[in-house]
């Protein structure tokens, strides 16, 4: 496996995380469920910034 398709295969779990709480964010309405849901993407997207660094 190339080191591109390593940091692609890395990357689909943070990105996964990202989605789904996007999702959860679109159906839920209380602002205590919403922060607990961007401090999950902003810890996704943490793990992209590593893994791209590498």
């Amino acid at each position: 496996m190339t080191q591109t398709e390593e940091k692609i295969t890395m990357m689909r779990d943070p990105l996964f995380v990202i989605s789904a709480s996007i999702q959860i964010i679109k159906q839920r309405k209380s602002d205590e469920q919403i922060d607990m849901e961007i401090k999950r993407i902003q810890s996704a997207l943490d793990k992209i910034g590593k893994i791209m660094q590498v």
